[in-house]
């Protein structure tokens, strides 16, 4: 039998499986709650992916991680190619183009160009001396930009920024100094009146909104208002499974979606959330202590990449709904309704699984 094989239970990371499970678990509850006043048929969907996806995850966590490795500038190459046919081909959903149809099923390029992005610059730069020279950082701000620029055109903010979180999240890890951390934040504010420019007018009114959300409550407001009663009506116990009254009379706008943690925070109350927050920290803990463990320089890299996205993802999307952050359209991973996004988060985690077990086997 292979020494990757299932019945090496102790090969696996125990609070990685732990934490991925339950919010897997948590997931199916809230979904089956937000869903119920939208469509309960959605809550099926969702979980019939969390399931695909799991089990995707569970194949390939009895894989050799480096196998797929090799093939990351060929899945590099091919994301950026149907990013580049969404503006084309792709269906129209809130005012932004970022879905394409395929066989009847919905699919949302961006979040498996995430994942594939993780794999291009840890394999760039996996092989680069330390510290990393201006030019390595030029070259891999390139390779996580000209993804994130086709992103931000669809028009996609929040995702876009994803992919700058986990540039700089990969480029610390490979070995960038200090200084260049600091001039790479300084090059960012100075271009901020420049990106503000960019924007499309309702991205500008989202921005907007995040500091003043009254001046437009039944507008760009109305999202932020509704999200933050809904969480602080929760008060520390919440109002109960199916229970709540901004969820199941419709005020929470997408709350099947973006804004699914404000049916935790009214559902579950204060310590709940803090419970699933907590469940998410050791998931996103857990992954950067892989990345520190791994011997291989370019597996270390793709669990520090992937750390990076969850992490800025879950922090943003939980910000956003608590009204600390501007609402930038980002799902919260595991509990957001979208196959795509479920999917992608698995096969990330079936990968670290793969990871951890090949350096088992390997000791």
């Amino acid at each position: 039998m292979s020494r990757l094989s299932l019945s090496s239970i102790d090969q696996w990371d125990r609070w990685l499986l732990f934490a991925s499970l339950a919010l897997a678990l948590i997931s199916a509850l809230v979904m089956a709650s937000a869903a119920s006043s939208v469509n309960p048929r959605l809550a099926i969907r969702h979980w019939t992916w969390m399931g695909i996806g799991i089990m995707i995850c569970w194949g390939l966590a009895n894989t050799d991680y480096r196998r797929w490795l090799d093939l990351s500038i060929l899945v590099y190459g091919v994301s950026l190619i149907v990013l580049a046919i969404v503006p084309v081909a792709g269906a129209m959903r809130l005012g932004a183009t970022r879905w394409l149809s395929l066989f009847g099923l919905s699919l949302q390029p961006s979040e498996f160009a995430k994942l594939s992005t993780i794999w291009m610059l840890a394999r760039y730069l996996s092989g680069q001396p330390r510290p990393l020279s201006g030019q390595v950082i030029g070259i891999s701000l390139l390779l996580a930009g000209l993804p994130a620029l086709m992103v931000f055109s669809q028009p996609d903010l929040g995702s876009a920024s994803i992919f700058g979180a986990i540039w700089l999240g990969m480029i610390w890890v490979a070995g960038a100094s200090r200084r260049t951390l600091l001039s790479v934040a300084a090059t960012g504010t100075v271009l901020l009146p420049i990106g503000w420019h960019l924007l499309k007018g309702y991205q500008r009114d989202r921005l907007l909104a995040f500091i003043d959300p009254h001046a437009d409550p039944l507008g760009t407001g109305f999202s932020i208002i509704q999200s933050t009663i809904a969480i602080g009506s929760g008060q520390w116990w919440g109002r109960g499974w199916f229970a709540g009254t901004q969820n199941q009379l419709r005020f929470l706008p997408e709350r099947h979606s973006d804004f699914i943690f404000s049916v935790i925070g009214e559902e579950w109350g204060f310590l709940g959330s803090v419970a699933v927050i907590m469940v998410f920290a050791l998931l996103v803990m857990r992954i950067l202590r892989i990345a520190q463990r791994m011997t291989d320089p370019q597996a270390s890299l793709v669990a520090a990449g992937v750390g990076a996205w969850l992490g800025y993802q879950t922090f943003v999307n939980i910000g956003m709904v608590m009204g600390v952050l501007p609402v930038v359209g980002v799902p919260l991973p595991f509990m957001s309704y979208g196959g795509s996004s479920m999917v992608t988060v698995w096969i990330a985690l079936g990968l670290l699984h793969a990871m951890v077990r090949s350096a088992s086997a390997e000791r």
